[in-house]
């Protein structure tokens, strides 16, 4: 909005015309910093609160601006603006990509790229009609107000869970189960090594210095130049509705072409890149055949008698006239616009596609970090662009040169697309790959949950029996309790189809209903005061009888629990087993990590619930000790398994030292599982090329056997294996 308002600006600060792109230049600039740092942190915590934080800043920026009463002051209100801006755009980038399926993607982001322009070409129509009426702070004043409401908004929206549209992670979204993954600082560099990002990246700055120099100048470029000698009244205005043509096939373009773009996308993965690569080529003529038929318009060849001045309540009457009569007496603006139409057309295709391949390639903790590089590229170029632009005007000869010199900046561009069409499919069948592991992982682990609170019911049916004949309203807590697990754990068998657990949960729910009712039948006989002595030896016998039958029941399984002991050291095992391959290894110890971790919270819970009894029976101090020593053994083995994890975490770091990331030893890993090959091999014939380099990666590949052995020893119930 700042743009039509230059001259107004200029003149009531009195500042050079060589400084009045610099608010709009930091506003762009703000905005694609503080999109890495928000875009970061979108992928770490709540999104709801970043994007509502990211509205208020951009709302009071706007409303500062609006109130600014010195060039110092706008440049600060426009600075808190971009900051706010650049939290929204990757947030919202990142929110939108979890509500829409993969083969819609471009539609949707296309149908946002228009949203963008409209509020474009709703801003500049705002200060190039409305301001020059009621001053150029009203526009911001009133777009201020909407935000608010629109803030208010924000905090009745549902934002949908990370990762809800990957067709990979349906199967935890059916299951309740969230995605759980964050990104680390280690990310950040895999991010932008993946080759499709690297190639967007290079050609969103590239192809948003044509674009920018449009946007910005087109207008001033016309009303200067071409339509100079219309009235003042109506000159800008003119020139405003002729450079607004340009947008409509770029509305158009996203319109139409992400729509076909989805259609394409469904018969390959590439043809969302292969299709901005070819319209991005084939708009470069389009564009300067649309800037070289363009020709001065003169006021006294258009058949308009202007009154001097023109009355403001008339003003666009003669604006319409006037375009009504450029068309007719200057017939090279009627294929002005159909050329712009065309190529602007053509030319929105790499907008909506860049977004979409974006969601496609990245992992869904890394979406909004993703799109924060994306807008940084693209700020960067705008900022870039608006700092020389007015060099480039001197330095060229004129607007029109300038012009014409930025359109050729899209074939490089194109190129980047090209490379990007060629590795997209890998980086996307990568990422199908990593989301599937990750998927199997957390439902076992949640099928595992599941299987522990059932275990946790069945001591508790177990438990009661210590207070059958002793304390009825405990042993009744007891069941209650049991039965609510059951209860649960069948409800999920069935909605989650897990037929095991579901039968398993129905079976014991129905026995311990059927226990607790006989139970309380004699409970309420022995409460009878009218009962004799011989009737309370029998009912008391039943008791026993009972209790006897609950000891015969299915235990807590506390030789399960060992059971899940020792699973999670052959997970070490195979860890030891898969140890050439690092990022695999890494992953089995983290399982065993948390398989450690869940046996020692119910370890824990199952001793706190004996240690509050206050006279324990020889049974249950038997199984008070076991349990207790297993505890113990799963405490050392699990602060040895940590600091496990902790040294081979170290050997990442060294192989990154010399120039071996995480990134390579999953490639290297997926060619040598597929062909066979010893991965150690490999390693040295990729990165061993001196002597001193592949002594050291040999000395550090060693380093792995001996971290294992040092493990085992550290194990409670240590016995070699290996």
């Amino acid at each position: 909005m700042l743009i039509p308002s230059y001259a107004a600006i200029q003149q009531e600060f009195h500042i050079p015309v060589a400084l009045i792109a610099i608010p709009d230049a930091l506003f762009i600039l703000v905005s694609a910093f503080f999109a890495i740092i928000w875009g970061y942190y979108t992928d770490r915590i709540n999104r709801t609160k970043v994007i509502r934080v990211g509205a208020f800043c951009w709302t009071f920026g706007m409303l500062l601006t609006a109130f600014s009463t010195s060039y110092e002051m706008l440049i600060l209100s426009r600075m808190l603006s971009g900051a706010g801006l650049g939290c929204v755009l990757p947030v919202g980038y990142s929110i939108i990509s979890d509500a829409i399926p993969p083969e819609e993607r471009t539609g949707w982001f296309g149908t946002l790229a228009i949203l963008s322009s409209i509020s474009n070409g709703t801003g500049q129509a705002l200060s190039s009609f409305v301001g020059p009426i009621y001053g150029w702070r009203f526009p911001f004043i009133l777009l201020s107000i909407i935000s608010f409401f629109i803030l208010g908004i924000l905090f009745f929206i549902r934002i949908p869970q990370r990762g809800a549209s990957e067709s990979e992670l349906l199967d935890l979204t059916d299951f309740n189960l969230e995605y759980s993954y964050r990104i680390s600082r280690e990310d950040l560099s895999e991010i932008v090594r993946k080759k499709t990002n690297r190639h967007l990246i290079s050609q969103g700055f590239l192809t948003v210095i044509p674009g920018t120099i449009f946007i910005y100048f087109l207008t001033s470029m016309l009303a200067l130049y071409y339509f100079s000698d219309l009235p003042s009244e109506i000159r800008l205005q003119t020139a405003t509705i002729f450079a607004g043509m340009v947008g409509v096939g770029y509305l158009l373009g996203n319109l139409v072409i992400s729509r076909l773009s989805d259609a394409l996308f469904k018969r390959n993965k590439r043809n969302r890149a292969r299709l901005a690569t070819i319209c991005m080529i084939l708009a470069i003529p389009l564009c300067l055949m649309m800037l070289f038929i363009i020709q001065p318009v003169k006021a006294a060849n258009l058949n308009i008698d202007y009154p001097d001045p023109i009355p403001p309540g008339e003003t666009w009457k003669y604006i319409f006239l006037t375009i009504q009569e450029v068309f007719r007496v200057y017939p090279c603006y009627i294929w002005y616009f159909f050329i712009a139409l065309i190529g602007s057309t053509l030319g929105a295709a790499p907008v909506a596609n860049k977004n979409a391949i974006m969601v496609d390639v990245n992992m869904p903790e890394h979406k909004g970090t993703s799109a924060s590089f994306f807008n940084l590229s693209e700020q960067l170029g705008k900022g870039f662009t608006l700092l020389i632009s007015f060099m480039l005007i001197s330095m060229l000869g004129s607007i029109f040169n300038m012009m014409v010199f930025s359109v050729f900046f899209w074939l490089p561009a194109a190129f980047f697309w090209f490379l990007a069409s060629k590795s997209v499919e890998e980086d996307m069948t990568n990422k199908s790959k990593i989301l599937s592991e990750r998927t199997q992982i957390s439902l076992i682990d949640y099928i595992f949950e599941l299987e522990i609170q059932m275990d946790r019911a069945i001591q508790k049916v177990q438990d009661s029996k210590y207070y059958i004949e002793s304390n009825q309203e405990k042993f009744n807590q007891l069941l209650d309790s049991a039965i609510s697990i059951f209860t649960f754990c069948e409800k999920e068998g069935v909605s989650r189809s897990i037929t095991n657990i579901e039968k398993k949960a129905h079976i014991l729910k129905l026995r311990t209903l059927l226990v607790k009712s006989e139970t309380n039948k004699i409970f309420k006989q022995l409460n009878n005061q009218d009962i004799n002595v011989k009737e309370i030896d029998v009912l008391n016998e039943q008791l026993r009888q009972i209790r006897k039958k609950i000891n015969e029941w299915e235990k807590s399984t506390f030789g399960e629990l060992e059971t899940y002991y020792e699973d999670a050291y052959l997970k070490i095992v195979e860890a030891r087993l898969n140890r050439q391959d690092l990022i695999k290894s890494r992953e089995k110890i983290a399982q065993t990590i948390h398989i450690y971790e869940r046996l020692k919270y119910l370890l824990i819970e199952r001793i706190e619930d004996i240690e509050a009894k206050e006279d324990l029976s020889d049974e249950e101090s038997i199984v008070f000790n076991k349990e207790k020593d297993l505890l113990g053994k799963c405490t050392k083995s699990l602060l040895a398994t940590l600091k496990l994890k902790e040294e081979i975490d170290n050997i990442f770091i060294q192989l990154k030292d010399h120039g071996i990331r995480q990134w390579d030893l999953r490639k290297i890993s997926q060619l040598t599982s597929e062909y066979q090959v010893d991965i150690y091999s490999v390693i040295l014939d990729t990165f061993g090329q001196d002597n001193e380099t592949k002594d050291a990666i040999i000395e550090i590949l060693r380093k792995i056997d001996n971290i294992f052995n040092e493990y085992d020893k550290t194990r409670p119930d240590y016995t070699p294996i290996f």
